[in-house]
This record gives structure tokens, C-alpha cells and sequence, in this order.
């Protein structure tokens, strides 16, 4: 199945359960931030591009398409993190998971959310808006004389890429949840 085909249908599975329903209900806030935030590497590559023409074929690369690459690679990736937990595509130890029961990695998955996954986003969000604050009280903008200014915008990404993440992550314990207590996948 193709990302784009994912991304237009997110998965809805029938079933009665309010886990799964409120599983639901959270994957696709997640798939639809998706759709908006994937357009990040689009704009990544047209900065890409501007910069190698300015610089190769007028000798002239601004620092201001420089920073705008860095920032839209940022938003790709932090936003991209719930999409491939969403999805189940993000990078994990499966040699380890291959060799135990099916049951048994779905509890250590509910048990890596409960004490490690979600502890670790409420630090980051936890630490993340005083830090975003604190760039906008000072109205933080670059080191450099011609670079963006607003620095505060994309150190924002930090904390609500992190709460979208969580949620992602909810979605996930949820689905898990369910699977353990009826014993069937949804």
C-alpha cells in the first residue's frame, strides 16, 4: 500500500469497542495533521532547489533559503514521528520481537508506552513550551544579520509535534490494549 494511499484512507476497523473507536477517532487526527504537515519536504525540496541555483548558477546562496531547509526538514521529521508510530513504520528492535509470542511483544509495546514512550514526550513537552516562551518574550530571531527572524515559531514545533506524538502513542496503547484483553487484532 502506498504512503499517499494511507494517507488518504486512514485505517477505520469495525468493531464495538470503545478502545478501538477512541483508537480510531485518535489515528485519524493523527493521518489528517499528516496530509498537511507531509507538504514540509515539498517546500524542503523547491528551498533545496532555489539554494543550489543561487548559489551554483548566480554565486550568490542567501542564508535565509539555508534556515528555511533546516526548519522544514525539522517540521517533516518531528511531525513524521506520530505518522510512523500511527502506521507502525518506525524503526524498532523486530529481531528481538520475531523471536517471542505475539502477546508478549504487544505487552512489552504497552509497557515501553506506559514507562518510557509517554514519560519521555511529557518531558519534552513539559520542558518545551518554557522554552518556546521564553524565545518569544525575547522576540529570538538568527544569529545571522539576513537569517529569519521568529525563531520561537519553530522551536514551537518541538512541543506540539511532541503532543501529537502523544496522541499517536495513545492511539497505539489503546489498539494494544484492546488486543490483550479480547484477544483478537482490530
Amino acid at each position: 500500500m502506498s504512503v499517499s494511499h494511507q494517507l488518504e484512507n486512514p485505517p477505520s476497523m469495525p468493531s464495538d469497542s470503545v478502545l478501538i473507536k477512541i483508537s480510531n477517532l485518535l489515528s485519524k487526527v493523527v493521518h489528517y495533521s499528516a496530509l498537511i504537515f507531509c507538504w514540509s519536504y515539498v517546500l524542503l525540496i523547491f528551498a533545496i532547489l532555489i539554494n543550489v541555483i543561487m548559489r551554483y548558477g548566480f554565486s550568490n546562496g542567501l542564508i535565509v533559503f539555508e534556515e528555511i531547509q533546516w526548519h522544514f526538514y525539522a517540521i517533516g521529521m518531528m511531525f513524521g514521528l506520530s505518522y510512523a508510530e500511527i502506521t507502525n513504520s518506525q524503526v524498532r528492535v523486530d529481531v528481538i520481537a520475531e523471536k517471542i509470542k505475539k502477546r508478549n511483544a504487544i505487552r512489552w509495546e504497552v509497557v515501553g508506552a506506559i514507562f518510557f514512550i509517554l514519560p519521555f514526550i511529557f518531558v519534552v513537552i513539559y520542558n518545551g513550551i518554557p522554552y518556546v516562551e521564553s524565545s518569544f518574550s525575547i522576540n529570538e530571531s538568527s544569529n545571522s544579520p539576513v537569517g529569519l527572524p521568529y525563531r520561537w515559531a519553530i522551536k514551537a514545533v518541538i512541543p506540539i509535534s511532541f503532543a501529537l506524538l502523544a496522541i499517536a502513542v495513545v492511539s497505539r496503547l489503546l489498539r494494544n490494549l484492546h488486543t490483550l484483553i479480547t484477544g483478537r487484532e482490530d
